[in-house]
C-alpha cells in the first residue's frame, strides 16, 4: 500500500529540471529581453538593430567559410567507405520508416521559414536581381532564373548541411559512447572533461537553446504575420497588431499541445499530414498554374545555382555588394547557425539505425531538392503571374510586405477558394512541427533526458510565443508594420555564441567517424 504522507511529499519537491543549470542559462537571456522590451521598446529595438549590424561585418566572412566547409566534409564523409556507418551502432534499426523519417526531417528542420520565403523570396530578387547577376534587368524574362538560384543558394545544400550534418555525426557517434545527447558534447575532445561538465558545458547548453528558440521565433513570427493578412482580407476583420498578436496565441496553442504529446504521437503525426498536404497543393499548383514553365525554370535555375555555387557562396561581403550580402545570405547563415545545435541532437534522436550516408543524403540533397522544388512553385508562380500582368503580385509585395505573396499568388489562380486554405492551413502545420520540435529539443537539452517531462516541453513552447508576441510588437510599434527587421536582427544576434561549437564539429565528425569506422571494420 503506498504511504499518502510519502506521496505528498514528493507531490511537493522540486522538478529535477528545475534544478538544472542549462535551464536557467537558457531562460534568464530570453526573460530579460521580454522585460527590457516591456520596460522600454526602443531600447530593445536599438540593442537588436545595432547588434544585427556588427555581427554581419564582422562574423559574416567566417559564417560564409564555415557553411562551405560543413557541406564539403559531410559530403566526403558520405561517399567515402565512412558512408556505410550505422547511426547507433552496427545493430541499431530505425524507429521510423523511411518516408515518415524523410516527412520528419523535411518538416522540421527549415521548412518553417521556408513555407514564409518561398512565395517571396523569388520575387524579391527578381524585381531587384542579386549581385551576381547585377547584368539580368529586373522585372524581365532575364532575370527568372537568376532569382530562383539565389533563393536556391539560401535554402539549398548549404543551408540544410550547416543544421543536420557535421553536428548531428558527432552526437550520433557520441551517444554509441555513452555520452547524453546535449550541446555541450560537441567541446568533449576539445576542451578538458571537467569543464565539458561544469560551467562551460551549462553554458554551451543554454546558449544553444537561446539560439534556437530565436531562430524558431523567426519563422513563428513570419508566419504569423502572413496568416493575418491573409485573414485582414476579410471584410470583417483588419490587418492589425492585434490580429497578429491572436495569430500567435492561436499557434502557440496549436504547437504546445503537439509537443506536449510527444515525437511518436504529435510532432510524427502533424509531420505526415503536412507531407500529403504538401505534395496535393503542389500538384494543383502544377495542374492550374503555370506547370510546364515552372519545371523547365527549375531545371534551368537549377543548373545556373550549380555552376555558381562556389562564387556566390564565397562572395566578398565588401563595400560594393556587402549591404546586400549582410541582409540575405548573411541574415540567413546566422538563422541555420543558431538551429545547429539543437536541430542536429533532435536529427541524431530520429535517425537512430539509419547509415551516416542515408543521413548525409537525405539532409544535404533530398531535402533541399524537395525545398528548391517549392521555391519554384510558389515564388516561379508569382513570377509568371507578374511577366503575365504586371503588378499583380509586386503591388501587394510592395505594400504590405512579404507576408502578402502567397495571397496575392494563390488568388490569381484557378480553384483559389480552395488552394487559399489549404495554403494557410500548410502555414499553420509547418509552423506547427517546427516549433514543437524546437521546444521538444530544448526541454532535451535542459533536462538531460530523451524524453522530458511534460510540463518543461510546456515551459519552452510558451516562451516561444512569448518572444514572437515582444518581437511583433516592437515592429509594430515603430511603424514597421511586417516587424521583420526586428525578428531578423534578434536571430542573428543569438547565433553568435553557437558558432564554436558548428566549428569544432568540422573536427570532431570526421575523426568520430574515422576511429568508429576502424573499430567496425575489425568486427
Amino acid at each position: 500500500m503506498t504511504d499518502p504522507k510519502r506521496s505528498s511529499s514528493e507531490l511537493l519537491q522540486t522538478p529535477s529540471w528545475l534544478k538544472q543549470p542549462p535551464l536557467w542559462v537558457g531562460s534568464i537571456p530570453l526573460l530579460i529581453f521580454l522585460v527590457i522590451a516591456a520596460v522600454d521598446l526602443e531600447l530593445a529595438r536599438a540593442f537588436t538593430s545595432s547588434g544585427k549590424a556588427i555581427i554581419s561585418q564582422h562574423l559574416g566572412g567566417l559564417w560564409q567559410w564555415m557553411v562551405a566547409a560543413v557541406f564539403i566534409v559531410a559530403m566526403g564523409l558520405a561517399i567515402s567507405p565512412i558512408g556505410a556507418l550505422r547511426l547507433g551502432g552496427k545493430e541499431a534499426k530505425p524507429t521510423i520508416r523511411f518516408f515518415d523519417w524523410c516527412a520528419v526531417l523535411i518538416c522540421t528542420l527549415l521548412a518553417g521559414g521556408g513555407v514564409f520565403w518561398s512565395a517571396a523570396e523569388p520575387l524579391f530578387h527578381f524585381q531587384t536581381p542579386a549581385p551576381y547577376f547585377s547584368e539580368a534587368a529586373g522585372g524581365t524574362a532575364a532575370a527568372v532564373d537568376p532569382a530562383l538560384a539565389v533563393s536556391f543558394l539560401h535554402w539549398g545544400f548549404l543551408a540544410w548541411a550547416l543544421v543536420a550534418t557535421t553536428v548531428t555525426i558527432t552526437f550520433s557517434l557520441l551517444e554509441q559512447r555513452g555520452e547524453r545527447l546535449r550541446p555541450r558534447a560537441l567541446l568533449i575532445g576539445v576542451l578538458p572533461r571537467r569543464w565539458v561538465d561544469g560551467v562551460v558545458g551549462d553554458c554551451a547548453d543554454g546558449l544553444s537553446v537561446v539560439a534556437a528558440i530565436a531562430g524558431t521565433v523567426g519563422p513563428l513570427g513570419f508566419l504569423s504575420l502572413q496568416l493575418s493578412n491573409a485573414a485582414g482580407q476579410l471584410p470583417w476583420l483588419n490587418d492589425s497588431a492585434g490580429l497578429q498578436s491572436l495569430v500567435v496565441i492561436v499557434l502557440t496553442a496549436v504547437f504546445a499541445t503537439s509537443t506536449v504529446s510527444g515525437i511518436q504521437r504529435g510532432i510524427k503525426w502533424l509531420s505526415e499530414l503536412n507531407v500529403a498536404l504538401t505534395l496535393g497543393l503542389a500538384a494543383a499548383i502544377l495542374l492550374v498554374g503555370p506547370g510546364l514553365w515552372l519545371i523547365q525554370h527549375f531545371l534551368s535555375g537549377m543548373l545556373l545555382y550549380i555552376s555558381n555555387l562556389p562564387a556566390m557562396a564565397l562572395a566578398n561581403n565588401g563595400a560594393e555588394q556587402g549591404g546586400w550580402i549582410n541582409g540575405w545570405t548573411i541574415f540567413y547563415w546566422g538563422w541555420f547557425l543558431g538551429y545547429a545545435p539543437l536541430m542536429g541532437l533532435f536529427t541524431a534522436g530520429v535517425s537512430r539505425g539509419r547509415s551516416l550516408r542515408e543521413l548525409v543524403l537525405a539532409v544535404a540533397i533530398l531535402c533541399p531538392l524537395v525545398t528548391n522544388l517549392w521555391f519554384t512553385l510558389l515564388g516561379g508562380t508569382g513570377i509568371a503571374l507578374e511577366l503575365a500582368n504586371s503588378g499583380s503580385v509586386s503591388e501587394p509585395l510592395q505594400t504590405n510586405g512579404a507576408a502578402a505573396a502567397l495571397l496575392a499568388i494563390l488568388s490569381q489562380l484557378p480553384l483559389a477558394w480552395l488552394l487559399i486554405p489549404a495554403g494557410l492551413l500548410l502555414v499553420v502545420l509547418f509552423m506547427a512541427t517546427s516549433a514543437d520540435s524546437m521546444s521538444y529539443a530544448a526541454a532535451m537539452v535542459v533536462s538531460g533526458e530523451r524524453v522530458p517531462a511534460r510540463m518543461l516541453r510546456l515551459f519552452w513552447a510558451l516562451m516561444i510565443g512569448s518572444l514572437t508576441l515582444v518581437l511583433l510588437r516592437i515592429g509594430t510599434s515603430l511603424g514597421d508594420s511586417t516587424s521583420i527587421d526586428a525578428l531578423q536582427a534578434f536571430i542573428v544576434i543569438t547565433a553568435v555564441p553557437v558558432t564554436p561549437l558548428v566549428l569544432i564539429s568540422l573536427w570532431s565528425a570526421p575523426r568520430l567517424a574515422w576511429k568508429e569506422w576502424r573499430r567496425t571494420s575489425r568486427t
